[in-house]
């Protein structure tokens, strides 16, 4: 009798396993979607999308794809798919295109691309995307540090696709997790922050983007975004702030 109730309960043990495994593995990832199964698979997550055109798929990782695509409309967005659960599934659509930064791992600075899909007839040619770390000096329990100036750039070509998708520089990478590293080992509380005029120094990292239009091009449209939580947004830099080669304004 004992052993039919250890029997029972092992049983009872393997099938709740079994059912936790089947719900949680995810297999390994099946053959990309054809371009018309993705333009289905965005337009049934966002019927206003209107997907018609899918310009590419491009895997970001085994799991995780960037999809540019144009609408009927005629304008440029972009999807992204992550395969879950055995099959391929949108996880966001972007009806815009401008630039923004997805994230594959938050734990690693360097799992990430740069995104965007530009429509042609806005006369872009080119993207310039910037990391920046503005200079910054105080003291904090005694101790004076400075923080320097970091200005470092990427270019992207578009005059021969509109779309595309960066691998997150290793260099910029370095910032971010020497900043962090900064941040963890400054001494000090709330109070000497606050008398610093530097609450947080994580403020003083930014990322954005410059674009670069042809002569005849016409006036810059406006963008907006709405995002999930592996999206960051990249600003719109103005360009008196970017500091060119060679040039310094004294600070240093």
């Amino acid at each position: 009798m004992r052993r039919r109730k250890w029997l029972a309960v092992i049983a009872v043990i393997l099938a709740a396993v079994a059912f936790i495994f089947i719900r949680t593995y995810d297999g390994r990832p099946g053959a990309i979607p054809s371009a018309e199964e993705a333009a289905a698979a965005i337009n049934q997550y966002e019927p206003e999308a209107d997907a018609e055109v899918v310009l590419d798929r491009i895997r970001l990782d085994d799991r995780q794809l960037f999809v540019p695509y144009v609408s009927g409309r005629g304008t440029h967005g972009m999807g992204f798919l992550k395969w879950e659960k055995g099959e391929w599934k949108v996880t966001r659509v972007d009806p815009g295109g401008s630039p923004e930064l997805r994230i594959l791992d938050h734990s690693n600075p360097s799992e990430r691309y740069i995104v965007w899909n530009i429509n042609p007839q806005e006369q872009m040619e080119q993207i310039r995307f910037y990391l920046i770390r503005e200079r910054n000096a105080g003291m904090s329990s005694g101790i004076y540090y400075y923080t320097p100036r970091v200005q470092m750039e990427e270019t992207a070509d578009l005059t021969k696709r509109p779309y595309g998708a960066l691998p997150f520089p290793e260099d910029w990478a370095d910032i971010l997790r020497e900043e962090k590293r900064m941040n963890q080992a400054l001494p000090g509380g709330v109070l000497d922050q606050l008398f610093s005029g530097m609450p947080s120094r994580h403020a003083m990292l930014q990322m954005g983007w410059f674009p670069d239009y042809a002569e005849d091009a016409p006036p810059p449209r406006g963008y907006s975004k709405s995002g999930d939580e592996d999206t960051e947004f990249l600003w719109i830099l103005d360009e008196p702030n970017l500091e060119k080669p060679g040039l310094t304004t004294g600070e240093d």
